[in-house]
């Protein structure tokens, strides 16, 4: 959510400049699954920021901090991006709602870290300030958590409907490791008998598929000047596979999983 509050329209083009910097900071309101899989739903505040220095991007959102290494010019169209990222996997880490799996031992805060790859391409289909992006996003367990990896390829296309307003689309997916599966989703022997849910022991693939909607309005008039902007995203995920059939998914919780946010930002 925060990333579409910080979003703006891009900036005319003069040769070969780096785009302005400029900071933008958001906080918002969260309802969430409790944990991925739950159909029990809690309130959370976020916070992000958007930082542009010499052309290159710092972005926070929530839980993960990425740096794009490749400069943005002004007057360029297509741009590669690339970097590194860091983020936290709070997943199960609070006790949950629901009594059954309040039961089982909870998780730890597993420091994920790795990088992104992709391009933004500018002027697609309704204007020359609509951006289409594609990336794809690797992190691996940094600790001594869950020892697996976390792949996401997303696609996402920002249309502004005046300079005022903009919306956003975005289509994503999570494939994740055997080691990853059994931590967040697997029943051993001792959580069996605690619960008892049947022993699962599910093996790595596609966890996820997720489509969202959001968008972001300027309270001055233009997305592209300094002030207030609020904005809200919907976002729907799909556990499938052995995700889906997990017994804390299929017996506990659900395979569909909504989150809904709300925000204000501030751009400097």
């Amino acid at each position: 959510m925060p990333g579409l509050v910080l979003a703006c329209a891009p900036t005319a083009s003069f040769a070969r400049e780096v785009v302005p910097d400029r900071i933008a900071v958001a906080a918002g309101l969260v309802m969430a699954p409790d944990y991925e899989g739950s159909n029990d739903y809690s309130p959370t505040v976020v916070t992000g920021a958007l930082i542009r220095l010499a052309g290159h991007a710092i972005t926070w959102k929530g839980t993960s901090l990425s740096v794009d290494l490749i400069p943005e010019y002004r007057d360029q169209s297509f741009k590669i991006v690339a970097g590194p990222l860091v983020e936290l996997n709070f997943d199960r880490a609070a006790t949950p709602h629901d009594p059954v799996v309040a039961l089982m031992r909870k998780r730890q805060t597993a420091i994920q870290g790795g990088g992104f790859v992709g391009f933004a391409k500018t002027g697609v289909l309704t204007s020359a300030y609509d951006t289409l992006s594609v990336t794809v996003a690797g992190s691996y367990d940094l600790g001594n958590v869950h020892h697996s990896f976390v792949v996401s390829p997303s696609v996402d296309y920002t249309m502004p409907l005046s300079h005022a307003v903009m919306i956003d689309v975005s289509l994503s997916a999570d494939v994740v490791g055997g080691r990853y599966a059994r931590y967040y989703f697997g029943v051993g022997p001792n959580s069996s008998a605690l619960t008892g849910l049947p022993r699962y022991r599910p093996g790595g693939g596609l966890k996820s598929v997720s489509l969202g909607l959001g968008g972001a309005v300027a309270l001055n008039g233009d997305l592209d000047r300094r002030g207030i902007l609020i904005g809200a995203v919907v976002n729907y995920e799909r556990l499938v596979g052995p995700f889906a059939a997990s017994p804390l998914v299929a017996t506990r919780g659900s395979a569909d999983q909504a989150t809904v946010a709300v925000g204000a930002g501030y751009r400097f």
